[in-house]
């Protein structure tokens, strides 16, 4: 709506050179809630979500379309509270962490029953819940964090309670279920998955169905979900996630990063996995022939727990102030996309020529470079480099590409050649590999970043902070010419190519001094108050400037364009050149280009 109503308003301050249009917001409807956290159930038949606050009495039902409250109903408050709709969606149940539990009925508005606990249990988490196919019944999964065990109580609904049964062995994961007349659940530990199963009025002890094979360094902790229809088993400890077919004993997502779970959910058909963290980073992987693969990483604020809809076509992100209905189709690139990977911001390279017609666009350890057309928009040339690209540059005449062990250069024909670029290749330069070591610091198990001087002359490799990180090459050769020690990762040249500088939390430089007598190069430090010539890429040298609101704002301070969601990146992974800002990202299958104008 926004994006519709201001958009012939901020035209005139701003042209997309290069992005797909996107909506400014992602979510479809919004909820705001007062208070603590959130816990929260789809119906079945996916029309309601219920939610329902911490140490507050409320539960609400909502429409799960526009998020729009349509019923209220009180119950005493509790400590925590988990909630459940019967198979029919008619029914809504609260069970509280006492094993206390309270029904209401939408169709009349009106409490079924309150049956209060019988069991003299201590306080538990309820992450899972499961009816009975007449849904007369319901079991609860109980987990209990302090003593590490697990309860599954079954009850009649108009009347009481009946038995619940312990998890024989192993650790419950979060999921029980029902099949056929009976309840089934999943214990895992190191090494093996049982399925076990019970009935709902069964006093018996469960009885083993299954036994599955499972990765011996499982942490089997309550971030664990099953998919019984795949038997897929998701599992969330601290910095990983994994997941884990186990009928076939394939391993299918080993991700690592800087994630701490808050929640994660499959879709119905095991086809995406959507994880919620609390650093505000929501995961959406999407499965492949080769596994689980990484489409989206979106930020919304506040911690998050995403839940599938029954029908896998939209999830809702639950914070602790707000409830956001997202749809699955707005989250996932068109199959004719590049799909995003995980590697995190900075997966594109952006150089823009020193004239402002041109611009050098490719992504990391990719093959295929493009030169865009500043004014027109449309790709000049398109480059098949034949080996990973780990660094461009591009002026009006030539294009360069740097990657492991090789330069390699075109000269830039005067017509449009958009998809015939081996055919203007004239010129190859076989360099001899880089001599990368661990005593150079530069390990090939690092990602290097790269960058060219304006003359194609001499390429800077850094490849983290290291003794002797920054490596400064010869082009034509491939030779190392010197190297220099660096708290710094992101390396650029001064527009003379005198300079090297690289960039983390602050800047530092070298001046590039070549002995005319044993020609020998070297990197002479430059002084901490130096500041660079020519300025920083990823600050704008005419005093453009993106506020942490993400607006971008004119030399004079008029607001020209608030950056839609998807186009934000970090200060250091953007690229000023002029009037035009390179917005680099893993949220688009391409890098956004934009010409500014007050």
């Amino acid at each position: 709506m926004v994006h519709k109503l201001y958009e012939l308003h901020a035209r005139p301050f701003a042209r997309v050179v290069q992005g797909s249009p996107i909506s400014w917001k992602l979510a479809v409807a919004i909820q705001y809630h007062q208070g603590g956290a959130i816990r929260s159930a789809w119906s079945p038949c996916g029309r309601f979500f219920a939610v329902a606050r911490l140490h507050c009495k409320e539960t609400e039902v909502l429409d799960a379309v526009t998020l729009e409250r349509l019923h209220t109903f009180e119950s005493p408050p509790d400590k925590t509270s988990w909630l459940s709709f019967s198979p029919d969606s008619r029914l809504l149940t609260r069970f509280s962490d006492n094993l206390e539990l309270t029904s209401w009925d939408l169709q009349t508005g009106g409490p079924v029953n309150t049956i209060p606990s019988e069991l003299g249990m201590p306080p538990m988490l309820c992450p899972s819940s499961t009816y009975s196919m007449d849904g007369k019944m319901v079991a609860i999964g109980y987990w209990d964090d302090i003593h590490i065990i697990s309860v599954i109580p079954t009850y009649d609904l108009p009347r009481t309670h009946t038995c619940y049964h312990h998890s024989p062995e192993g650790f419950m994961v979060v999921m029980i279920w029902t099949h056929g007349e009976c309840i089934r659940f999943a214990a895992a530990k190191p090494g093996s998955i049982a399925i076990w199963e019970i009935g709902f009025a069964s006093t018996d002890t469960p009885t083993e169905v299954e036994r599955l094979p499972a990765p011996r360094d499982i942490d089997c902790s309550r971030d664990t979900l099953f998919l019984p229809t795949l038997y897929r088993l998701a599992n969330g400890p601290r910095n990983r996630v994994l997941v884990w077919d186990a009928r076939d004993s394939k391993l299918l997502l080993d991700f690592v990063g800087n994630i701490h779970p808050m929640g994660m959910s499959f879709s119905p058909d095991g086809r995406f996995l959507v994880y919620g963290t609390a650093s505000r980073d929501i995961y959406i992987w999407e499965e492949s022939h080769t596994g689980y693969v990484l489409q989206k990483l979106i930020s919304i604020y506040g911690s998050t727990r995403p839940f599938f809809s029954p029908d896998g076509e939209s999830i809702i992100m639950v914070h602790h102030s707000n409830i956001q209905l997202l749809r699955t189709a707005d989250l996932i690139p068109s199959p004719s996309a590049t799909q995003a990977r995980s590697v995190g911001w900075g997966d594109f390279i952006l150089e823009f020529s020193p004239d402002e017609t041109l611009a050098a666009i490719g992504r990391v350890h990719d093959n295929t470079a493009t030169v865009l057309d500043l004014k027109s928009g449309h790709p000049r040339l398109i480059v098949d480099a034949g080996m990973e690209i780990l660094g461009l540059r591009v002026t009006e005449n030539t294009i360069i590409v740097v990657g492991e062990g090789r330069v390699v250069t075109w000269n830039l024909p005067a017509g449009s050649h958009t998809f015939s670029a081996r055919m203007n290749i004239v010129e190859s330069v076989q360099a001899t590999k880089f001599n990368y070591s661990e005593s150079d610091g530069c390990s090939r198990s690092a990602s290097p970043y790269t960058s060219i001087s304006p003359d194609c002359n001499h390429v800077i490799i850094t490849r983290g902070r290291s003794l002797d990180g920054l490596a400064l090459y010869d082009v034509s050769s491939g030779e190392r010419l010197t190297g220099a020690a660096t708290l710094g990762s992101m390396p650029w040249f001064s527009p003379d190519g005198r300079e090297v500088w690289c960039m983390d939390n602050h800047a530092e430089g070298w001046t590039i001094v070549k002995d005319s007598e044993s020609g020998v190069t070297k990197l002479e430090p430059l002084g901490p108050t130096t500041y660079p010539s020519g300025g920083i890429p990823w600050r704008s040298s005419l005093g453009y400037k993106v506020t942490d609101d993400w607006w971008v704002v004119s030399p004079s301070g008029k607001r020209l364009l608030w950056l839609p969601h998807d186009w934000r990146s970090d200060e250091k992974y953007r690229r000023w050149s002029g009037r035009f800002l390179g917005l680099l990202h893993d949220e688009l299958p391409e890098a956004v280009i934009l010409e500014l104008d007050e």
